[in-house]
């Protein structure tokens, strides 16, 4: 098998990759931040959150590939894979949002 960058598969799967990656560095920073730097735990939060965001793009990595009007007609897709990915973006969403309501009231 050659290796071909022109491959959809193969560019789906190292957009999956990166962005796992990503994700891995981001709960990485937060975690040595929170224990050997400052405890802070609205920024631990935030951390957590962006690193889930992260995970729930890695898994539709085919949505960097597609022109957005069809990303918004294929809205009410309910496969598990999208159910998944869309509570685990969800989830993202609300640590993001309760970090920062965390920062706004410790302030």
């Amino acid at each position: 098998m050659v290796f071909s960058w022109g491959n959809l598969a193969t560019k789906q799967l190292i957009v999956g990759m990166v962005c796992h990656i990503i994700a891995l560095a981001i709960l990485a920073y937060g975690v040595y931040t929170f224990y050997w730097l400052e405890l802070i735990l609205p920024e631990l939060t935030r951390c957590v959150g962006a690193a889930v965001l992260f995970v729930a793009m890695g898994l539709a990595p085919k949505l960097f590939f597609m022109p957005v009007s069809q990303i918004v007609s294929q809205a009410e897709d309910t496969t598990e894979k999208s159910t998944l990915q869309t509570y685990v973006f969800n989830l993202g969403m609300f640590l993001v949002i309760c970090s920062l309501l965390m920062e706004w009231l410790y302030d």
